[in-house]
């Protein structure tokens, strides 16, 4: 597999390049950390903002520029804010390379937005809000991500858009769009040349402050959870919908280890609670599990929606299979699952896109390691049964736990502590 090359610039910008010259396109990923989990009450959505203003007006040119500049690439400039990052990409012809090189050099060009730009945009933003559905869901990852300072939207309310002021909007623009502050990743069919002329241009850039601006604090409560973590909505009508969140704690589990051992719990048509909920039991239509990562914290998560009268039947079931990962693993089924992620390693041989976000999120997490697929893929070829248990035992205990229920307390029991109480114990 390709060799990803690595550089850390005298001004702290790291840059990643990974080439897959058998392919026909290039993509550059420009990652900046920043989110609401490093804004407050007064400024949430700020970081989204932003994100937004550079659509407005990008280092010089205005929104009509840029749009013509995209329609000579044949392509879209595609901006999105997480959590803990704010994200620029954009896939194109190496020809034109040149071009697209100069354009991402305009994110750091320090210009400042005019009152009109930032007032239309805001304008924007305040239309997405009204739109807004804080449902089920966010309301859990709200809670996932608070801070100290709260847990926030990505867009912020719309008294904190309103009120946020042309001196804080700047602020922040250079806070934000630094070196020091951001990865620049190229993937896909470019030249050595192209990558020196990479270096040498984005070492030239200046930083604003002194200090790198964002450094991510630990979630509240990670790997220290009981009842308090818990969330209970109450909602009329339709089926309860159940979030169970295990929180990973990287000193005991290696990132890698809890990918394989998702794929084992509901990751796919062949895990157990897939197998037995669904196939066996038809307690459930659909039931899943995935790795939620948030910077450089990860957790694994089992989703899944149920009949009222079969939730707390369902959430038995659930745990004592929880239960039963942590006493035995067969080994035909590690075989099995090992094989699938080699071979998922391979096909981002294939995809400059899927590649530039493995080498993106790799740099927010602050593990670059999992972004060498030789060394990953040897991982995996060494992976043993004992190594599954351990992470299982080490995972899914009640100090790592987070159950989020929605249900109609008119179809269930109106007091879900001592259900609750019991699933707990059951992985004590």
């Amino acid at each position: 597999m390709s060799a990803m090359q690595e550089y850390h610039l005298p001004n702290g910008m790291t840059l990643l390049c990974s080439r897959q010259s058998h392919l026909h396109a290039m993509e550059f990923g420009l990652y900046f950390r920043g989110g609401s989990l490093y804004e407050n009450k007064q400024n949430q959505g700020i970081c989204h903002l932003l994100e937004h203003l550079c659509f407005r007006g990008l280092g010089g040119l205005n929104a009509e520029e840029l749009n013509r500049l995209m329609a000579r690439f044949g392509a879209e400039l595609d901006g999105a804010t997480y959590p803990e990052g704010v994200v620029f990409r954009l896939k194109t012809h190496p020809r034109f390379f040149d071009e697209v090189l100069e354009m991402y050099l305009r994110f750091f060009a320090d210009t400042p937005w005019t009152p009109e730009q930032i007032e239309a945009e805001k304008q924007v933003v305040l239309r997405q809000l009204e739109q807004e559905d804080c449902d089920f869901d966010e309301e859990v990852s709200r809670r996932y991500r608070r801070t100290a300072a709260g847990g926030f939207s990505l867009m912020g309310t719309a008294q904190s858009i309103q009120d946020m002021s042309a001196a804080t909007i700047r602020r922040w623009q250079r806070l934000l769009f630094q070196p020091q502050n951001a990865c620049l990743c190229l993937t896909g069919n470019f030249s050595q040349g192209m990558e020196a002329a990479l270096v040498e241009a984005f070492s030239e850039l200046d930083n604003h402050f002194d200090e790198p601006p964002f450094s991510q604090a630990v979630p509240q409560g990670f790997c220290m959870r009981d009842s308090r973590s818990d969330l209970i909505l109450d909602e009329e009508g339709g089926q309860a919908k159940v979030h169970l969140a295990f929180d990973l704690d990287e000193d005991r589990v290696f990132p890698l280890t809890g990918e394989v051992l998702n794929a084992f719990t509901a990751g796919n048509s062949d895990s157990l609670l897939f197998q037995k909920l669904r196939e066996e039991m038809a307690l459930v239509a659909e039931i899943d599990s995935s790795m939620e990562e948030m910077g450089m914290f990860r957790r694994l998560v089992i989703r899944y929606d149920v009949r009222q009268e079969y939730l707390a039947a369902s959430l038995r079931k659930v745990f004592e299979l929880l239960h039963r990962l942590c006493l035995y693993v067969r080994p035909i089924r590690l075989t099995q699952t090992r094989m699938q992620f080699t071979d998922n390693l391979v096909f981002y041989q294939d995809d400059v896109s899927a590649m530039n976000d493995l080498l993106g999120w790799a740099w927010m997490a602050d593990d670059l390691s999992r972004a060498d697929l030789d060394a990953q893929a040897q991982m995996y070829d060494d992976l043993t049964c004992e190594d599954l248990l351990d992470a299982a035992q080490s995972v899914f205990r009640p100090e790592n736990l987070t159950i989020s229920i929605q249900r109609d307390p008119a179809q269930t029991p109106r007091n879900l502590k001592p259900l609750l109480t019991e699933l707990r114990n059951m992985l004590a």
